[in-house]
């Protein structure tokens, strides 16, 4: 993990597989972003020894916001992306793009950049109290231009094609799922459009300019990462907006294998009590599976979510909060 809110050098998670190296992270950075490197190897026998595992992929999911604190934070661990074979983007927000051409960049072959069409779109952000929805929705840009000049909104332009082309990136809209990597024992897929049936994820307060007017904006965009092994799937966030209820619901029609790891964001920042408690029962209801169900609610979750699942104490729902610099194993014999 690349990028994340928080730099915590001496946090043990405990869990088998996360790994922290306490010098790398305290010569990172946070930022309120999100990014990931995901490698896969081909282990040789001598396991002990790194350096004898062969890189078979590399992809980005998500570069972090614009502070580059992604780069900085591979940088520190000798981690290189002149390989990188594919860079997918959750969603066209400022926070998990920030670093795109810069990334791009740093990689020495043409490489496809896979995201949705609405990256197009020019969207604006809330900064300042009493803006209503009635002031933006149906308004041309022009007439909102006072609020970007006093700093009550803020806006992030579309994605650039240009460059995108210019960096030697190959971009691919798609509202489909997309497969990333095959094998015989592992899959990795970026998820296509994310139905939307919980009517407590639903939201209202993000704007896009779309057909030149001012629109309510669904983010549907926005996309996870599935990465399926031989016995299990792990569950990459960029946000979740589309909400973790609807995302666990759209991955069940792609595969039935239980799912063991969610990481990433679950933007429950400002949810209700409610909405909490209800996500907390969907998640140990949602699936029958024998081990544990664990959790790295990061980036735009909230602490409140992350503190409400750890006070259950309950053996089959297990909740970290992981540093940057945190490393994922995942084996596909485990």
């Amino acid at each position: 993990m690349a990028t994340n809110n928080i730099v915590i050098p001496f946090r043990n998670i405990g869990v088998e597989g996360v790994y922290l190296n306490k010098l790398f992270a305290t010569q990172s950075l946070g930022e309120h972003g999100l990014g990931f490197l995901i490698t896969l190897f081909e282990m040789h026998e001598e396991e002990d020894n790194p350096w004898s595992n062969e890189v078979i992929q590399k992809i980005v999911f998500d570069v972090g916001g614009s502070n580059k604190t992604y780069l900085h934070n591979l940088n520190v661990r000798g981690y290189s992306l002149y390989d990188v074979n594919s860079v997918a983007l959750s969603h066209w927000h400022y926070d998990h793009t920030g670093a795109l051409y810069e990334v791009l960049q740093e990689i020495e072959e043409k490489v496809p950049v896979i995201c949705h069409q609405d990256a197009e779109y020019e969207r604006f952000f809330k900064r300042a109290k009493g803006i209503s929805d009635s002031d933006l929705k149906g308004k041309k840009r022009e007439e909102i231009v006072p609020l970007l000049n006093e700093m009550k909104m803020v806006n992030q332009p579309p994605i650039d094609k240009e460059k995108i082309k210019k960096f030697n990136g190959n971009l691919i809209f798609s509202k489909e799922a997309y497969t990333l990597f095959e094998s015989d024992d592992l899959k990795i897929i970026l998820s296509g459009e994310i139905p939307r049936t919980h009517p407590e994820e639903d939201f209202k307060n993000f704007f896009s300019l779309q057909e030149e007017i001012l629109q309510e904006d669904k983010i549907l965009d926005d996309k996870c990462m599935i990465i399926e092994l031989k016995h299990n799937l792990i569950l990459l966030n960029g946000c979740c907006h589309s909400g973790i209820m609807n995302t666990i619901d759209y991955v069940k029609t792609l595969s039935t294998k239980p799912i063991s790891h969610i990481l990433g964001g679950f933007h429950m920042a400002s949810a209700t009590d409610k909405r909490v408690k209800r996500t907390i029962e969907y998640l140990k209801t949602f699936q029958e599976y024998d081990d544990p169900l664990y959790l790295f609610p990061i980036h735009c979750t909230g602490e409140y979510f992350l503190r409400e699942v750890q006070a259950l104490k309950d053996p089959k729902l297990k909740a970290y909060d992981p540093s940057v610099g945190t490393i994922f194993n995942f084996k596909l014999n485990s």
